[in-house]
């Protein structure tokens, strides 16, 4: 303590430390009056701050060594208040980030997940198309078939009344008319079995059509959304169920192929480009149902972050109020 007292001078120690002097006149921490006080207070406050007690009343001049020590432990206090500010800045950026860190690594979890969702989807979805686009290449080719037996039928009819007509003899002046009878009624017989054939395969081929018909309606009348207006405004001619024609109503399908040859085209195209706006349409909400569902997922997210930034806020808020009110308490 002697040397201590030996390099500092309690009137420099004062200005510069002490803190006093400044604002309270001329005043300072210890004199021959109150020493024997402040003496126990410095002891008190050496031993909290884990220095030994080591001022004695009866030293070499006391009063600076009171001084002197009191102006060292306030810079030391004030350093350490100061420490402990960049300690907890320090600590607010190392959550912050690690609070970024978590919500970057999170959203790439997220990102990566929906990604592969949305990719299955748009597998589920070509593989539907390409199993709708066979089904309807099929089609096709049943009907393309089922019309070349129609032609070739029609063709084979015709041959039948050519030689009814027996080439060069008018049907009056025929010979052997047991010879002929006979030949007209096999021709007759085999002209009905011809006919009854067609009669059946005319059918089968109008409940082909009609079935073709109600699953492209089935499908664009899904539970998941309905057609356009144009486009049931186009299917109205056909839209009723085939009636029995002994009720006195026929449907496109039983009239005549020269008929409603053209009709059937065009609804089969209104129904085909209806399905493939109808393709577009559920890829387009697949995709706008994705995009919203990550968007409220992001938000989600954010709420719950910035939930938990004012709570940190708040906690270290009440922290620095009580180490405030801590430092502004009398000694």
């Amino acid at each position: 303590m002697a040397s201590v007292t030996t390099e500092f001078d309690l009137r420099t120690s004062s200005q510069s430390g002490f803190g006093l002097g400044t604002g309270l006149g001329e005043y300072t921490f210890a004199d021959a009056g109150n020493l024997e006080h402040c003496i126990k207070y410095l002891n008190q406050t050496l031993v909290t701050f884990g220095f030994p007690a080591s001022l004695d009343l009866f030293a070499n001049d006391p009063v600076r060594v009171g001084g002197c020590i009191a102006v060292q432990m306030f810079r030391l206090r004030g350093r350490a208040i100061v420490y402990t500010r960049w300690c907890n800045k320090d600590r607010e950026i190392l959550s912050s980030e690690s609070l970024r860190m978590s919500s970057d690594r999170d959203f790439d979890d997220q990102e990566a997940k929906a990604a592969a969702a949305f990719k299955a989807q748009i597998e589920k979805l070509q593989q539907e198309r390409d199993e709708f686009q066979r089904m309807v290449i099929g089609n096709q080719e049943k009907l393309n078939q089922v019309l070349m037996e129609k032609k070739k039928e029609s063709k084979s009819g015709m041959e039948i009344v050519n030689l009814l007509q027996k080439e060069g003899r008018p049907r009056g002046t025929w010979n052997g008319k047991k010879a002929d009878s006979d030949f007209y009624k096999m021709i007759v017989d085999a002209y009905e079995v011809k006919k009854q054939e067609l009669m059946a395969e005319n059918e089968q081929l109008r409940a082909l059509l009609r079935s073709m018909q109600m699953d492209m309606r089935d499908f664009l009348n899904a539970p998941n959304g309905l057609a356009k207006q144009t486009t049931a405004v186009n299917e109205r001619p056909d839209a009723d169920p085939p009636q029995s024609p002994l009720g006195g109503k026929k449907d496109v399908f039983d009239l005549p192929l020269h008929m409603a040859r053209d009709q059937i085209e065009e609804s089969l195209r209104t129904k085909m480009t209806s399905i493939k706006e109808r393709m577009v349409q559920l890829q387009d909400a697949q995709k706008e149902a994705e995009v919203t569902s990550e968007a409220s997922e992001r938000e989600l997210e954010l709420e719950a972050q910035l939930v938990e930034a004012r709570s940190i806020i708040q906690e270290q808020a009440s922290i620095m109020s009580k180490q405030l009110a801590k430092s502004k308490r009398p000694r």
